[in-house]
């Protein structure tokens, strides 16, 4: 029944772009979906953020962001669409989230032969899902969470557990055993910024968290730019100092 209520809480945009974008290098998934992904190179970067987008949203509207992130953060940055979303192949789904992410993290193995210590997971909104379930299976350098939710249904409900759930990150944050970054707004009209208080609760190894005053669900990257990107460079130089560029340096696009 959780797949019911995933299949309800996806909102995919009308293409963004063309299908036939040069960018693009098309993966397939275990369950037989053809995704498109875009990889945004740093050179000499092993570090490699999978950028996990929000519901309205498709690669064409994210492209800006994810060169912003490996110009800001020095690393490679590879963002897809989910099944359903863009020109993937086949209808959203639950389950098709989870292999969606479990491909690309396939190919970043196999395609550029990193280690799981070198990928970070960033789920923003419902990319948060996609996010958690990967971390909590495989040991990853780090991960980061932006306007993440508990569950999907307890966006609409202040319930504790419900069968009909989906996209069940609080009870997988105990099993992450990476760096968890936190950010999220605390005006947030559409995921409540208890949700990501309660995340945090749980996380066994959290980060110093963005608690972004005054920010709603979808102006963190606008209106609080700067800061942002100060805050995600402190997380990245964390987790291994050899990303860093030059103490105090603060990239400003």
């Amino acid at each position: 029944m959780g797949g019911i209520v995933a299949r309800l809480a996806f909102l995919p945009p009308p293409p963004s772009y063309d299908a036939e974008w040069k960018e693009i290098t098309w993966i397939k998934t275990q369950r037989g979906q053809r995704i498109p992904l875009v990889y945004v190179p740093w050179p000499g970067s092993k570090l490699t953020i999978i950028f996990s987008h929000a519901n309205a949203e498709d690669l064409g509207l994210i492209f800006h962001h994810l060169k912003t992130l490996s110009e800001v953060l020095h690393v490679n940055v590879v963002g897809y669409d989910y099944t359903g979303y863009g020109h993937a192949s086949g209808t959203p789904s639950e389950l098709d989230c989870y292999a969606d992410i479990a491909a690309v993290f396939a190919y970043l193995m196999t395609e550029k032969n990193l280690l799981p210590s070198q990928v970070v997971l960033y789920g923003r909104s419902i990319g948060s899902g996609p996010s958690c379930e990967l971390a909590s299976r495989v040991e990853v350098g780090g991960l980061i969470l932006q306007s993440a939710f508990t569950s999907c249904i307890r966006v609409a409900y202040d319930v504790k557990y419900t069968a009909f759930d989906a996209f069940c990150n609080l009870q997988k944050m105990p099993k992450i055993k990476c760096p968890v970054f936190m950010i999220h707004g605390t005006r947030d009209d559409v995921v409540d910024f208890q949700h990501a208080k309660e995340l945090f609760k749980m996380s066994r190894r959290p980060h110093r968290p963005f608690w972004v005053k005054g920010a709603a669900h979808n102006d963190i990257e606008i209106s609080y730019f700067t800061e942002y990107c100060q805050r995600l460079q402190e997380f990245i130089w964390s987790l291994d100092p050899k990303w860093q560029m030059k103490p105090g340096t603060v990239l400003s696009l």
